[in-house]
């Protein structure tokens, strides 16, 4: 049905050691939905996080997609007026709220109404109390879920209890997921990315887009810049995108990746690196075209150019970006097997960087 997904100061820690609740909360939901992406950790589950109060009311949990995750309120949480109003809102806005660590005689029953799932910590009820906790949360649609099962035995007599869902060490490890940082600006340029190469809706892109102020600056200065003769004047995002047009604006996606590096900014030499091989393959292509000898459209060259480097930016493996981003096949082989028409062009522009004139002239 789900992951739960827990904070670990480390690949090697197999217990939360942290001195700060809420930032560990909010770092295991920018470790999912930045860093490492959300189908890589999830796939095509839903995910439980846990919140503190601090998190539970910031703003930062709107960010969230609603269909994706399920917000688990630690059992520190005091059931207050104030923190039965906020669930109230988080589900009329459609996200589903669970409980933590339900235990017989829990103070927190006024909170019942409006939770969908209760998580109950088997090792503090005694066997023969599991009827009595399951007839006592039951109702209203509720979700009962058995946490920390972890012998046959155990599954046997949660089922036999009543419950619904289960989870624990009987079912599967835990596992540990690490990933190099990627700031919000990278993922949302990555979003992006993903968009435009997937022939995604205009509207869809302006969305991504106004979702971060300083990429929307961003795009219109790249408009009033981009090679044109006289300034435009811009009514909105929507004409910043239409004005620039959507391979023009891959282009540039791809370079603002680039420059968000949190190495050398604009003047990293990894960015230097993949425009020269953007234009590179560009010019390969243009020059192939007007002798017919290729029919390869000169912008997606560029693209194969800029990303093949992406993964040195990102420090993660090409064949994750490639199935994150679910980029064109033949981009995708050009990129992690260096095969198709594509491919080769890329082989030929990497030969021509290392001065390889014996694999570049054939």
């Amino acid at each position: 049905m789900a992951y739960e997904l827990l904070y670990r100061s480390s690949s090697t820690a197999t217990f939360a050691d942290f001195s700060d609740k809420n930032l560990a909360a909010l770092r295991v939901i920018a470790n999912t939905f930045a860093t490492l992406g959300e189908e890589a950790v999830l796939g095509g589950h839903a995910g439980f996080f846990n919140v503190t109060r601090g998190v539970l009311f910031s703003d930062a949990i709107f960010a969230l997609p609603k269909e994706r995750v399920v917000i688990e309120l630690l059992e520190e949480i005091e059931p207050d007026r104030e923190v039965a109003a906020r669930c109230r809102a988080l589900r009329e806005a459609g996200y589903r709220i669970a409980l933590d660590d339900w235990i017989p005689d829990d103070s927190r029953a006024s909170l019942l109404p409006i939770v969908d799932i209760v998580k109950v910590d088997l090792p503090a009820v005694p066997p023969r109390e599991l009827r009595r906790v399951v007839r006592s949360v039951r109702g209203d649609g509720r979700l009962l879920l058995a946490e920390k099962v972890e012998t046959p035995e155990e599954f046997e007599a949660c089922l036999k209890a009543g419950f619904d869902r289960f989870q624990g060490f009987f079912f599967e490890r835990p596992t540990v997921l690490e990933g190099a940082g990627i700031d919000p600006a990278q993922a949302t340029l990555l979003r992006l990315l993903q968009q435009i190469s997937t022939g995604a809706a205009t509207t869809e892109i302006v969305e991504s887009l106004k979702r971060d102020t300083k990429l929307g600056v961003n795009l219109i200065r790249i408009v009033n810049t981009a090679g044109n003769a006289t300034r435009v004047r811009l009514e909105s995002i929507e004409d910043g995108v239409r004005h620039l047009g959507l391979q023009q604006l891959s282009r540039w996606v791809a370079l603002l990746l680039y420059a968000q590096g949190q190495r050398g900014g604009i003047h990293d030499p990894l960015l230097t690196a993949a425009a020269h091989r953007g234009r590179l393959l560009e010019l390969f292509v243009r020059a192939a075209n007007g002798r017919g000898a290729l029919q390869v459209e000169p912008e997606r060259a560029f693209l194969v150019g800029m990303l093949s480097l992406v993964d040195a930016l990102l420090g993660r493996p090409i064949d994750e970006v490639v199935r994150e981003l679910r980029l064109g096949s033949d981009i995708g082989l050009a990129l992690t097997h260096r095969e198709g028409e594509l491919g080769r062009l890329l082989v030929l522009a990497e030969a021509t960087e290392r001065g390889e004139l014996e694999r570049v002239e054939p």
